[in-house]
């Protein structure tokens, strides 16, 4: 677990940038939010890119990716300069979304006043570089999806590997970007509910999403597993082996663990299970359902607390996911 865990965080975090971006720019998009929101959290996600690229660099660059057997050799060579690609290609949209003075709910409301069009050169260049990096996100993820795919049991477990990526990014990085979208209201109580509202029923779907997804992994696996058994238990020859004698220093007496034992874990993977299906699903499930009440209410304030819990428990039954995920390497 502990030589995995740099490449469960470089998951994560690479799943948190990109996720938060990708429902940024959909808002940004839709037009339904203020642009000194757009602004500030490009800047922070520029800066938290930055920050899981030079993690990537140093903790699960290609030659730490090629030190582990069953990954997928053929793909680890593009994590690192997708990654880098979708970090410089968020420059230029943020540079456009500074130039652009009429950019979000606000800017929208100025030209309708104006009685003015809002199809500008700068708009659409902000759009264009905005959707370069999303494509430049979700081929990051593609190429994680790929990496880590010869890990499922099947060929159909890898698709869904694959797939669990995307879905991961859109909820890890959705419920960040509804998080910070419910903190703003607090500042600005006049917006409407509409960007919360929607942002967090994308964050439910993801959800769903992946509850079905794990139950197909899930019986894709155990009906591998059965079948592997089958296999095992017609081929198998019991050998009774020669105990090895442990000679004891001389006034000391040595510990011998008995033959057939199990090592215990502070854990098992059932509890882990258990633990990633409560904090993952169950509870942001429901804390969701109640955070889409409370936003149609405007109760922002109550909504924006839930979100705060639903961000802790998603990044921590992802983390769990990973790690039992990778736990086969």
């Amino acid at each position: 677990m502990i030589q995995t865990l740099p490449l469960v965080l470089s998951i994560v975090m690479s799943e948190l940038a990109i996720g938060s971006f990708l429902l940024l720019y959909v808002l940004d998009w839709r037009s339904e939010v203020r642009r000194s929101f757009l602004l500030f959290f490009t800047i922070i996600y520029l800066l938290f890119t930055a920050l899981t690229y030079l993690f990537q660099q140093s903790f699960a660059s290609q030659p730490l990716l090629d030190s582990f057997e069953r990954l997928d050799k053929q793909w680890t060579g593009y994590a690192g300069p997708v990654l880098l690609a979708f970090l410089i290609l968020l420059i230029p949209y943020l540079l456009f979304l500074i130039v652009d003075r009429r950019a979000g709910v606000d800017g929208k409301e100025k030209a309708a006043q104006a009685g003015e069009g809002r199809l500008s050169v700068v708009r659409a260049l902000r759009l264009i570089s905005g959707a370069l990096a999303s494509v430049a996100g979700l081929l990051m993820l593609f190429v994680l999806g790929m990496i880590y795919r010869p890990l499922a049991p099947s060929p159909l477990g890898g698709a869904l590997t694959v797939l669990s990526f995307f879905i991961a990014a859109l909820a890890v990085g959705g419920v960040m970007t509804s998080m910070w979208l419910g903190h703003w209201y607090l500042v600005t109580p006049a917006l409407s509910e509409r960007p919360l509202l929607f942002s967090t029923a994308v964050v439910l779907i993801a959800i769903v999403l992946q509850i079905v997804l794990t139950l197909a992994s899930a019986t894709l696996a155990g009906s591998a597993a059965s079948t592997a058994l089958s296999h095992a238990a017609q081929n198998t020859v019991t050998v009774t082996p020669t105990p090895t004698p442990v000679p004891a220093t001389p006034g000391t007496s040595a510990a011998v663990k008995p033959a057939g034992v199990p090592t215990v874990s502070p854990l098992s993977m059932d509890v882990l299970g258990w633990l990633r299906i409560l904090l993952g699903f169950a509870f942001p499930l429901v804390l969701g359902a109640l955070t889409w009440k409370l936003a149609r209410e405007r109760s922002f304030q109550s909504a924006t607390g839930m979100l705060y819990l639903i961000v802790v428990m998603t990044l921590a039954g992802e983390v769990l996911a990973r790690g039992m995920f990778l736990s086969a390497l």
